[in-house]
């Protein structure tokens, strides 16, 4: 019986190598498709959790307007236009009302319209485009109120051609009426575009209004149907505009994982779609997260399985070949003898040539560690991009302070005070100078630069820091008292940083005492061994123990909801921990509150 022939060697080598291919790619396509599956899931979690938090300031936004609206209803001037249209006088002091109001609201337009529809009165009274003399009866948002109290609706302009949303309220009383209230979001919008992520938020009917790609806007979900379209040319909704479907097409689609391509003339997305209901509204807010990051995870992970999968298969060759040297050595004991050293010499270089690979995985290695760093990074720029609210609560003091000169100067400039006007400009600039510094600030923030500490003059901190509250302090009738610093007093840390805490006290002072109808903050330095103790004090109602409990905690705040975030102290004990200090908070004995942020001596 004749034995069957091995393969030639060149076809078992083939084999082999084959085999160690194909496992080698199963290996990295599992390792692929885990890593994938991981990183998405992880990718849900985040578009989830910001979603959820662009829908809660999104409503926060609007539900204060809609408030305004209810107030406004019940306004007598706008009673008495309605009870006497023609009256010259009324409509005047009505338009001069709805002027001011709008403005201090910064809200886009504030109109009264009879129960025929015709506007009556307008904030824009001046423009060329003014609301006044048009009828807006066509509008569902007057018909919604007319009929139920109450209506909503966004839409563009039919006179400016500008967007907003509308909320209207209607007027009861022997002259029905309806006063509206236009909000512009394109500042939301705009934060939207600078945030990482994209955004699109449509209505009931599947038209996009707000995004954060210019090309998606005015764009739809789905193709609409005959009667929608003309449902919307009814109502001018969105004027003339054609309403295309966008190009969506499903390249993964699970019971919680979607992944789409988003096409337009000028962009193409792989995206992964999140969606999120804004409660009361009928609107949707979805979240396209680009997916690119989350397959370069995958993609580096799939080859450290791959490397990992070669280096086993090396490991046993080795111990294989191991085995068969040991074996021809008991066979052959005299030839191995005699070819001892040459054999020790192959050895050593194959070993060589292992170790050679084996330091080759380990800088694959340590670059795949500097690759997830830099991931880790990108993460934490995108963390800062979206959070756009902390951002804008850092600006608003010197806002609000810049906003103060801005009026004081135009009062000096009518009276003819001119040195006097020109000062509150300077201020203006500095102010500006000012706001530059805090962005250039946050920046830093994303930045891998050391913190750099050096001495500041504590009271060019207090001096800067009272100039941007005071007007504030005044309109709410709160003194504020500073007492002489102690000279030459100085502190290490950043002037920017310092002054930010302390706006962020003076601020939070001014509130608490203006709680009890207005009252004093004091603003104060001492020196207590080898720290700095810069004080702020009040005498508002004080800290409960449930506040005292959640203090520095984020996004808790006890004031109305639109009138912060509940970010400051969170900040600003931050900085504080960042400079080498501390923030406290405590009770005054006599009443009040008193924080105490402790800085290094300089």
């Amino acid at each position: 019986m004749h034995k069957k022939p091995k393969p030639p060697r060149w076809q078992r080598s083939l084999v082999l190598l084959l085999a160690v291919v194909l496992g080698g790619a199963v290996v990295a396509y599992a390792a692929w498709r885990v890593s994938l599956d991981l990183a998405l899931a992880q990718t849900q979690v985040d578009a989830q959790r910001h979603l959820r938090f662009v829908a809660h300031e999104l409503t926060g936004a609007l539900d204060k307007y809609e408030a305004l609206s209810q107030v406004l209803a019940r306004h007598p001037a706008l009673a008495g236009l309605l009870a006497e249209p023609a009256a010259k006088v009324r409509v005047a002091d009505v338009n001069t009302l709805l002027e001011g109001v709008a403005r201090d609201a910064a809200a886009a337009a504030i109109f009264l319209i009879d129960a025929k529809g015709l506007t009556l009165a307008s904030s824009n009274w001046r423009d060329a485009q003014s609301f006044v003399g048009q009828n807006y009866a066509y509008r569902p948002y007057f018909r919604d109120a007319m009929a139920s109290g109450g209506g909503h609706f966004y839409a563009r302009g039919s006179t400016t051609g500008t967007p907003g949303y509308f909320i209207a309220h209607r007027l009861s009383g022997p002259a029905a009426g309806v006063v509206v209230l236009k909000v512009s979001l394109d500042e939301m919008e705009a934060n939207w575009a600078r945030s990482a992520g994209e955004l699109m938020l449509a209505d009931a009917r599947g038209v996009v209004f707000l995004a954060s790609r210019p090309e998606w806007k005015y764009r739809t979900l789905q193709p609409l149907s005959a009667a929608t379209r003309t449902e919307l040319h009814d109502t001018q909704q969105y004027g003339d505009l054609p309403l295309q479907p966008l190009q969506r097409e499903p390249l993964r689609s699970m019971p919680e994982l979607r992944v789409e391509r988003i096409a337009t003339a000028s962009s193409r997305l792989r995206a992964f779609v999140t969606e999120q209901a804004v409660a009361g509204r009928g609107w949707t807010l979805l979240s396209f997260t680009e997916i690119r990051g989350a397959e370069q995870i995958a993609a580096g992970r799939a080859w450290a399985a791959a490397l990992g999968w070669v280096s086993l298969l090396l490991g046993l060759a080795y111990l294989q070949l191991r085995r068969r040297r040991a074996r021809e050595r008991l066979a052959a004991q005299g030839e191995l003898r005699a070819a001892y050293g040459s054999l020790e010499a192959r050895i050593a270089e194959r070993t060589q040539e292992l170790q050679a690979r084996v330091d080759e995985l380990h800088r694959t290695e340590r670059t795949l560690r500097a690759t997830q760093d830099e991931l880790v990074q990108a993460g934490k720029l995108a963390v800062l991009g979206q959070m756009a609210a902390s951002i804008t609560h850092e600006i608003n003091q010197p806002l609000a302070a810049l906003r103060a000169l801005n009026d004081n100067a135009r009062v000096f400039l009518e009276r003819g005070m001119q040195a006097d006007a020109e000062g509150n400009l300077e201020a203006m600039a500095q102010l500006t100078q000012r706001i530059a510094a805090i962005v250039a600030q946050l920046k830093g923030f994303a930045r891998r630069d050391e913190l750099r500490v050096q001495p500041v003059p504590v009271a060019a901190a207090f001096q800067a820091a009272v100039a941007l509250v005071s007007a504030e302090a005044r309109r709410q009738r709160v003194t504020l008292e500073c007492p002489p610093v102690p000279e030459g007093l100085a502190a290490l840390g950043q002037q920017v940083r310092i002054e930010q805490v302390l706006v962020n006290l003076l601020r939070n002072g001014i509130d608490a005492s203006a709680e009890k109808g207005g009252g004093t903050v004091t603003l104060r330095a001492e020196v207590d061994a080898e720290q700095a103790l810069l004080r702020v004090s009040d005498n508002g109602p004080g800290l409960s123990e449930d506040v005292q409990a959640r203090l520095f905690e984020p996004f808790f705040t006890t004031k109305r909801r639109g009138d912060g975030l509940g970010l400051g102290l969170s900040i600003s004990a931050s900085i504080a921990n960042a400079l080498g200090g501390s923030l406290q908070g405590v009770n005054r004995a006599q009443g009040g509150a008193e924080f105490t942020l402790r800085l290094p001596l300089a």
